[in-house]
């Protein structure tokens, strides 16, 4: 009876284990619900307030200078916007906008903007001056990036940014012009340094620059007296430059050019 018994086990059919069946259905299912709730979020839309029309600094918004568009629910965060017109009627933009413009709310203010916005957001610091300056010298440039600038005198006059100046305001200069009885040489000069770009006006290669009105005086001065100016891209965490720094041909040192420069913050 035991070798029939075994023969008749061997020969029934066993049962299949039906969980791995039900976990795959299970998982197919749950895909299936994953997918079609992204496939639903990905179409749903929200309203956003767009410029119906052009509309110029300082302006305090009407219902008729705002339109509405759909744009998609999941979108980057620079297109979130405002959603309905009815938040920012009455509001007083902060710099001049054209149709079709999203509104933000960094353009809008409660009360009417006491001075101008440049069109990239900037606004000038109570008590500074803005200086147009060509970037002809410059190439490049955006208002994430500092300036310094300096000018040239062909007639190396010893008066005008020398050595002196650094010496008496206590700053000894790290290279001393050599004694000669030759004519002044030509030398430039660095004049300033880390000024902030406001606005730079690409087509007509000019940076609106916040200097003092005593540094924007100074530069008027240099104009003036026909010295030409240049300026240079300077990294907005770079440290301080001196001021007033005179260099001219028969000052270079080898150890001067080929000096590494410091690393500045966030460098590796």
């Amino acid at each position: 009876m035991s070798a029939i018994g075994t023969l008749n086990q061997a020969l029934t059919r066993r049962r299949a284990n039906p969980l791995p069946a039900i976990l795959i259905g299970l998982g197919l299912i749950i895909t299936a619900i994953f997918t079609g709730w992204a496939f639903f979020e990905a179409g749903q839309s929200e309203p956003v307030v767009i410029l119906a029309r052009d509309v110029p600094y300082g302006k305090q918004l009407s219902a008729d200078d705002l339109a509405v568009v759909l744009l998609p629910r999941h979108r980057p965060a620079q297109l979130t916007g405002i959603r309905s017109p009815s938040l920012v009627v009455g509001q007083y933009v902060t710099r001049n906008l054209a149709t079709n413009d999203l509104l933000q709310p960094s353009m809008l203010t409660d009360r009417p903007p006491a001075q101008p916005v440049y069109p990239n957001g900037e606004a000038l610091t109570p008590g500074m001056v803005p200086v147009p300056f060509s970037t002809e010298t410059i190439g490049p440039l955006t208002h994430h990036d500092r300036v310094n600038i300096g000018f040239n005198d062909p007639n190396g006059s010893p008066d005008v940014c020398d050595q002196t100046r650094s010496v008496a305001a206590g700053r000894v200069p790290s290279v001393q012009p050599p004694a000669s009885p030759l004519p002044p040489r030509p030398y430039a000069c660095r004049l300033l340094s880390g000024a902030r770009v406001l606005y730079v006006d690409a087509e007509a290669q000019v940076a609106y620059l916040e200097l003092t009105p005593y540094q924007s005086q100074a530069i008027w001065a240099l104009q003036a007296a026909g010295l030409p100016l240049w300026g240079e891209r300077y990294s907005s965490d770079a440290p301080m430059l001196p001021a007033l720094e005179r260099l001219d041909i028969g000052q270079f040192t080898v150890e001067e050019l080929t000096a590494p420069v410091a690393p500045v913050k966030g460098d590796q």
